[in-house]
């Protein structure tokens, strides 16, 4: 069975990044609700974090893309000059 959502600290073996490059980007690339979502609780202090592994994935491949259109343009420019 393939997982949908995993907790924050498995997501280095499936995506090779460290835990911190995720933290370090919620509320700026990663968003609660879109890439991750907090399950309900009755803890006042832990809450655990699901990711959505599709969403990651697509956000991953996305900025790729980006940045390959990027450095496209860039050789394009230097071109036409």
């Amino acid at each position: 069975m393939i997982k949908k959502y995993v907790q924050q600290h498995n997501l280095p073996s499936i995506f090779d990044l460290s835990v911190d490059f995720f933290k370090d980007r919620i509320g700026t690339e990663f968003f609660v609700g879109v890439h991750c979502f907090i399950p309900p609780t009755t803890s006042k202090t832990k809450k655990a974090i699901l990711w959505d592994i599709e969403a990651v994935d697509n956000w991953i491949r996305g900025s790729q893309v980006v940045a390959q259109n990027d450095e496209l343009n860039s050789l394009l420019n230097r071109r036409q000059k």
